[in-house]
């Protein structure tokens, strides 16, 4: 007898970015989400709240990598809190599904990204 069973939905995963927002940081968010194999099939959402913007260009930037992501399949999805923010997704990213409370409340990892656009100094002895 042929019983169908449930297919388990995974929870969301949030990548949250720290730092200055610069091409660096943009590459390495890319790289880390491509790389994310452990959570196929997961709504990732993009936590920009801790990022230090220098100009729009950066914020397009990222919007551009997070566009990529969603045109190659995966559910990437920017938590756009602020106003700049919302400025840029709905320039950028007008056909993505919000995030909401219940999503972010849904977060079952966070991975972190921190980046500091200064060079950090050795010691000379």
């Amino acid at each position: 007898m042929y019983a169908p069973q449930p297919l388990a939905v995974p929870r969301p995963v949030s990548l949250r970015l720290i730092g200055v927002l610069d091409d660096d940081l943009v590459r390495s968010f890319a790289a880390l989400e491509r790389g994310m194999s452990g959570f196929a099939g997961a709504t990732v959402i993009v936590d920009v709240r801790d990022l230090q913007i220098r100009d729009e260009a950066e914020m397009d930037a990222l919007a551009g990598a997070i566009c990529a992501a969603r045109a190659q399949g995966r559910d990437v999805r920017l938590d756009a809190r602020t106003v700049p923010w919302r400025r840029v997704l709905k320039k950028n990213l007008s056909a993505q599904p919000p995030v909401d409370s219940a999503l972010r409340s849904d977060v079952r990892r966070t991975a972190i990204i921190a980046h500091s656009a200064q060079p950090s100094k050795r010691i000379r002895k």
